[in-house]
């Protein structure tokens, strides 16, 4: 059988590749990706939705923030981030959904998905997790979609952030 030519070899990496970018379904961890698209990097404020730009502002808008994400300060070889959401004012009902990524060659792997919820609180945090490899080094993202919603409306921001450059996987 003879040998496959060049321009054969490229495409079956190509096709490769292709299947293992994210969101195709395979090599993403569980739930769907949530793209970087509209995230304001760091922390926004959230913001009204479904509201004109004169209406009042709603009295329990809160503030977003994700960090960077970090080697555990508890747990050894576990890669965190943090989703924290504040507010001044206690609303009736605050959540957040946000995932844990990390770059690869094909791209963003979404590593975990983590959410929470708390009715008539002021603050929540929500901690995305994962094991990692004792000294492997990656870039790590983290990204959430913050909301607020009550009887007089609702707000929401779409914050991440990342590392610029790897980092390791520690002890703590």
């Amino acid at each position: 059988m003879a040998a496959p030519r060049r321009g054969s070899i490229l495409v079956i990496a190509a096709l490769a590749a292709f299947a293992l970018l994210p969101g195709q379904g395979t090599a993403v961890a569980d739930g769907p990706v949530v793209e970087t698209g509209d995230a304001v990097r760091g922390q926004a404020d959230l913001t009204e939705t479904g509201r004109q730009a004169k209406a009042p502002k709603l009295p329990y808008l809160c503030s977003g923030k994700v960090d960077y994400p970090h080697s555990s300060h508890t747990k050894n070889h576990t890669i965190n981030v943090h989703f924290d959401t504040a507010g001044k004012m206690v609303a009736p009902n605050v959540s957040t959904e946000g995932s844990l990524s990390r770059s690869r060659w094909y791209g963003w792997e979404q590593l975990k998905t983590s959410k929470g919820a708390k009715k008539n609180a002021r603050t929540l945090r929500v901690v995305a997790s994962k094991g990692c490899k004792a000294g492997t080094k990656y870039r790590y993202k983290g990204q959430a979609r913050l909301y607020v919603s009550g009887p007089q409306g609702k707000g929401s921001a779409h914050v991440y952030n990342q590392n610029d450059s790897e980092i390791q996987c520690t002890k703590r």
